[in-house]
């Protein structure tokens, strides 16, 4: 390996927004704060704003299609990269991901990316039952479809006739190459599968520490060396932000949002395994997850180890220090998850806390203030 091929913890880390809102019966107050966030991400010099996909649940349910969202916001921002995170390929054509994306390619003036993954709520494959089986074989094989349809304007595929016909794709991207992450969680298998497609990964720490996340790392980018893939490829982690001045305030404000909004995701995780699949991560179903005490519980637990240095909700000072942990550990940049804070105006203001954060970290100049 190669000193452009190894990436040693302790280099650049930058910083981008990510919108995973619990939604509740009315959505506009989250595509508000969505558009203002990206407004401000944009202003203070962020790397990227990135909405995800989710389907049938409250639990980001306000995000059902993320090239919809990722063209709202390309019209509302100049500089930062769109990103969508993630796809779940195996429930659309692959033409229509490469269709979708290029447009909002041509709106942002070239800035959009996408991170792909192969699903795992059995639920969300009422829109593709067929493809629930094979859906990670599919991912992959998604993965360099998208790249040749997307570099040469062309799909090749069977019609409706049972002809295999070559038609061109419409509209063209700006850009020649879609910047792909793949979306991981514990499986060192799909880290070692990223590296060998020459894709980024998206992970997060809900299953993992930074110490672990680690050794994944080395994992992914051993993988990219070993398929020739030059440079170390990037790692984006995922975490809960909330940066208050004062540490107390930060904790006692962000930690009881997320626990409301982590009894969210339980229930989602609980409705998944009731339906006969698997919880995300691809652990097991608990039969206790259905059990409210049990879900109270584990809330409580999530919000407390969130709190001991898996996320970034505290001080500025505190955040440094958890950050400069997940950069040791190999990551590149952090997703920074806000909008789990439920008050748009704490939100905005966390925001310029990690712009803040940000600077620390990169030696820019600090953004202007937004006008009032």
């Amino acid at each position: 390996m190669n000193a452009s091929q190894r990436r040693q913890g302790g280099g650049p880390l930058d910083f981008g927004v990510f919108f995973f809102a619990a939604v509740g019966d009315q959505a506009g107050e989250t595509y508000r704060l969505m558009l203002d966030c990206a407004r401000r991400a944009d202003e203070l010099g962020l790397a990227f704003v990135s909405t995800p996909e989710r389907h049938f649940h409250r639990f980001g349910g306000a995000f059902p299609n993320p090239a919809v969202s990722s063209a709202a916001i390309a019209a509302v921002t100049s500089r930062v990269q769109i990103r969508a995170g993630s796809v779940v390929t195996p429930l659309h054509p692959t033409a229509r991901v490469v269709e979708d994306f290029a447009m909002v390619d041509g709106i942002s003036g070239g800035r959009t990316a996408i991170s792909v993954g192969s699903g795992w709520n059995v639920n969300d494959f009422v829109l593709a039952p067929e493809q629930y089986e094979g859906r990670r074989e599919r991912m992959v094989a998604d993965v360099d479809a998208i790249r040749e349809a997307w570099r040469t304007g062309s799909w090749t595929g069977p019609d409706p006739l049972g002809k295999e016909v070559t038609l061109s794709v419409f509209p063209r991207p700006v850009q020649r190459e879609l910047e792909i992450w793949v979306t991981a969680s514990r499986s060192e298998g799909t880290f070692r599968e990223a590296g060998r497609l020459g894709c980024n990964i998206l992970t997060h720490l809900e299953n993992q520490d930074p110490e672990s996340l680690a050794e994944k790392a080395a994992i992914y980018r051993a993988a990219r060396a070993e398929h020739g893939w030059q440079g170390p490829g990037k790692i984006t982690v995922m975490m809960h932000t909330y940066l208050a001045e004062d540490s107390g305030e930060a904790r006692a404000t962000g930690g009881g949002w997320l626990r409301d909004y982590l009894l969210t995701a339980i229930d989602l995780e609980s409705k998944a395994v009731t339906a006969g699949g698997r919880m995300s991560g691809g652990k097991q179903g608990r039969d206790v997850l259905a059990a409210q005490a049990a879900q109270r519980k584990l809330a409580e637990l999530g919000v407390n180890r969130y709190l001991s240095g898996n996320s970034l909700i505290g001080s500025l000072d505190e955040a440094t220090a958890t950050a400069e942990r997940v950069r040791a550990a190999g990551a590149d940049e952090i997703a920074c998850l806000v909008d789990f804070v439920g008050d748009s105006s704490q939100v905005l203001s966390s925001l310029d806390l990690v712009g803040e954060l940000r600077q620390r970290f990169t030696g820019d100049a600090p953004a202007a203030p937004a006008a009032a």
